[in-house]
């Protein structure tokens, strides 16, 4: 027997070189996948897999390579024999000492823990080093305690050493390196010591012995693997990354994605289908039959069994069809969901669902604003056209009704925009409660309103005369008390006229029942279209004659009943139309005032009186007539004053009268404004005392210098008694307060004698001369108008003179 081994190391430098490489070969696989198991492992509980494994095989296997290929490298020449049993038993060492404890490192969080498992690694290639020692046969093995004790040591520091820094821990490179020096050197060191003694008999073998052609293999196998390895380890890595990048992407999406192979299963699904259709996650997963799928969103989504039915037909033709198509839900919660299908060329289907509830429904109010009043809910002029083509499509008789708030300008000016909104909400749900289920209302804009109603006739008549009644009644509105009222203008199709025309007619029905008065319902009646066009024609002329200056002043005389002087002229406007001849002021005035003219053709009447006046007498004077809406203006005290100072009168010679109705809207104003004009020295008389809404408290709260009596109070005054008393009181209150009494329509001598016998101050009318138009030629002064009469009659000289008479007033 000689030793084998000793302190003097003869061993096979390329035999070493193999074992090296074999074990920086194992290092590399060991590092390459305890790294990426330690750095993907970072949700926890994550299960064992192949990795885990390849570790385990990779270090344990690595160490018992390395450890045989260095022991044939001692004695290449010798060939020595292995107990099998013992040489698997040293392989499962490896693997169980050095592997396990590494797949142990990379699941352990602990600083601690992680050395602890590092440690049993380097003491587990020791024990496999013993084992493996034991296995040789056919010769006799001292074990050298202290050099086997130091390598222990030593591979224990070095493979703790890999988990004292976290640096190294995760570098590919210490671990490789670390790991590789804890196998050299406590199988090196651990040797180095011990002695082996061969049979005598055993004959050196060649340079190419079986022991170096076995290492060669080994070394090259093991390098194949490792090269397979990395190929893999890339190949995988790179899947992942993708698998990563695409999931990633998918769970980005704002749709729903489902992924069908053509055999009907689930492969791919996002969260996002999974929160549409309120699915656990769990509930499914890939390579579920696609039936099972639809069972199991059915469950959760509370489908009857006939859509469960419907919805699993449906998904099987999909994946069948080579078609693209789009197809819109609606689901029982009201969502809708806009589901695109593309196939994928016989390898399945791809389903995305969009939420489209919010579009849908934008859309529905897009829609629903497109057709209705978004103050009152009602239809609008847009519905209410389609609903009167619909009908008149039908043939079916029925009527439009046309209302008009009264005064509906006045209430928002008095108590704002937002009282005036809620009231025309009131209006529309007392409508909506009074009219039959089959009629339509639509808001036309403002405070006009339209119904669409299957009445006609004196139905229609009486459904319009209740909804004047309805809506006549007092509300209370954000604590503001109201008094509403509406004009009704009716119009009937009977199949002979269009949508257009029903309109035309209702709008002309709705303004004759204003010009009667208003709160109250007026059917059309033919000629009624014939008078709103002659209207509208003296409308457009009324603007061809302010700009032209068209119009006429003729002065009525006013005579002192005491002396029988005249003491000035009332101005009173006359239009000879070019085509239509004269036209009373109670025909035009009315529409001036309602298309707004009356303060241009005031601002005319007042400049043209003060010329006439300029080359009067300087004891006549001049009444100019002012109305509500002039007295409303702001422009009305500087039209007064531009007439005076261009034509150089006293404005004590200038008279306005205003009528009782005029001092009602906005009295305050009003008396500020009539204030106004008294101390520029303009006189103000109260016209037509008496009637309208006659107040004494006008009298009060106003000043004026002369009272008109209006000429029904004059004209029964002989036979009736009543009429006589009013007469006597007026004349006696205007002597106690200091105000010039005026009589007006004086046609009769009895008359006259009555308003003499009372005491009455002034009065006019035909008896005393009629309005007149002074001529623009120097040979004659005055012009008759048509029924009136020249005032230069036999007693009575021209109103430029300075002694104007009468005949006597009195017997």
């Amino acid at each position: 027997m000689v030793p084998l081994f000793n302190l003097h190391f003869e061993h096979s430098g390329s035999l070493v070189a193999v074992a090296v490489g074999i074990c920086l070969t194992a290092s590399w696989s060991v590092a390459m996948l305890a790294i990426d198991l330690d750095r993907t492992a970072a949700e926890p509980g994550e299960p064992l897999g192949w990795r885990h494994a390849a570790l385990a095989l990779a270090a344990g296997l690595g160490v018992w390579a390395t450890h045989f290929i260095a022991i044939l490298a001692y004695r290449p020449d010798l060939l020595l024999r292995y107990d099998v049993p013992i040489t698997i038993l040293s392989a499962l060492v490896g693997i169980a000492l050095v592997g396990v404890p590494l797949v142990a490192v990379t699941r352990l969080r602990r600083r601690v823990a992680r050395i602890a498992a590092a440690t049993v690694a380097g003491a587990g290639i020791w024990c496999m080093h013993a084992v493996g020692l034991t296995g040789m046969t056919d010769c006799v093995h001292v074990f050298s305690w202290p050099t086997n004790i130091t390598g222990l040591v030593l591979g224990t520091v070095l493979m703790a050493t890999w988990q004292l820094h976290r640096g190294w821990a995760r570098s590919r490179t210490a671990a490789c390196m670390l790991f590789a020096l804890a196998i050299c050197t406590t199988h090196f060191v651990a040797l180095s010591g011990d002695i082996v003694i061969g049979s005598i008999g055993d004959v050196r073998g060649s340079l190419l012995s079986p022991g170096l052609v076995a290492a060669c293999m080994a070394f090259g196998v093991s390098v194949t693997c490792l090269a397979s390895l990395l190929t893999f380890e890339r190949f995988r890595t790179t899947r992942e990354e993708e698998g990563h990048t695409l999931r990633a992407v998918l769970e980005s999406m704002s749709d729903g994605l489902v992924f069908i192979d053509g055999n009907a299963r689930l492969q791919h699904f996002n969260h996002r289908f999974l929160e549409m259709y309120a699915i656990p996650d769990g509930a499914i997963a890939p390579g579920m039959t696609i039936t099972a799928c639809i069972d199991i969103v059915a469950r959760h989504r509370g489908w009857r069994p006939e859509r469960r039915a419907e919805i699993r037909a449906a998904m099987q033709q999909w994946i069948r069809t080579d078609a693209t198509f789009d197809r819109e839900w609606a689901m029982d919660d009201g969502c809708v969901y806009r589901m695109q299908c593309r196939p994928m060329q016989s390898k399945g289907v791809v389903l995305t669902f969009n939420d489209v509830s919010a579009e849908r429904q934008a859309l529905r109010n897009l829609t629903h604003l497109a057709y209705h009043d978004p103050l009152t809910g009602l239809g609008n002029r847009r519905s209410l056209r389609e609903q009167k083509e619909a009908r008149i499509r039908i043939g079916t008789p029925f009527s439009l009704l046309m209302i008009d708030l009264d005064d509906f300008k006045r209430i928002n000016d008095a108590f704002g925009h937002a009282v005036g909104d809620q009231l025309l909400v009131h209006v529309a749900a007392e409508l909506t409660r009074l009219l039959p289920q089959d009629s339509f209302i639509a808001r036309m804009g403002g405070d006009e309103l339209a119904i669409l109603a299957s009445e006609t006739g004196d139905a229609a008549a009486a459904l319009a005369d209740s909804i004047v009644a309805q809506l006549s009644g007092a509300v209370v509105i954000n604590g503001c008390r109201l008094l509403p009222s509406c004009s009704i203008g009716i119009s009937h199709f009977s199949g002979a006229c269009s949508a257009d025309d029903l309109m035309k007619r209702a709008d002309m029905a709705l303004y004759e029942a204003k010009r009667l008065g208003r709160r109250r319902a007026q059917a059309y009646l033919p000629g009624l279209a014939e008078r709103l066009a002659e209207r509208q024609g003296i409308v457009d002329d009324l603007h061809e004659a302010v700009q032209t200056g068209g119009f006429a002043l003729a002065f009525q005389p006013v005579v002192d009943l005491l002396t029988g002087g005249t003491t000035g002229y009332e101005a009173l406007i006359r239009w000879n139309h070019p085509v239509r001849g004269w036209i009373p002021p109670g025909v035009f005035i009315p529409i001036a005032e309602q298309c707004g003219l009356v303060e241009d053709i005031g601002r005319w009447v007042m400049m043209e009186a003060c010329r006439h006046l300029a080359g009067w007498s300087p004891h006549l004077n001049v009444a100019i007539n002012i109305s509500a809406a002039q007295l409303k203006s702001e422009g009305l005290l500087h039209s007064l004053t531009q007439a005076i100072l261009i034509h150089g009168v006293a404005p004590e010679r200038v008279e306005i009268e205003i009528t009782e109705t005029a001092l009602i809207d906005d009295a305050g104003r009003t008396a500020v404004m009539l204030d106004r004009i008294r101390k520029l020295g303009i006189k103000v008389s109260l016209d037509d005392f008496g009637t309208g809404q006659s107040s004494l408290a006008h009298l009060r709260d106003f000043r004026f210098d002369r009272i008109k009596i209006d000429r029904s109070f004059v004209a029964e005054a002989a036979n009736d008694p009543r009429c006589m008393a009013v007469l006597r009181a007026t004349v006696a209150i205007g002597k106690e307060l200091g105000v010039l009494t005026h009589a007006e329509g004086v046609e009769t001598r009895e008359q006259l004698d009555v308003l003499h016998d009372i005491g009455c101050d002034v009065a006019q009318g035909y008896l005393l001369g009629r309005p007149v138009v002074p001529f623009t030629d120097a040979t004659a002064d005055f012009a008759e108008l048509p029924g009136d009469t020249i005032i230069g009659a036999p007693g009575d000289t021209d109103p430029r003179s300075s002694g104007v008479t009468v005949a006597r007033l009195a017997a």
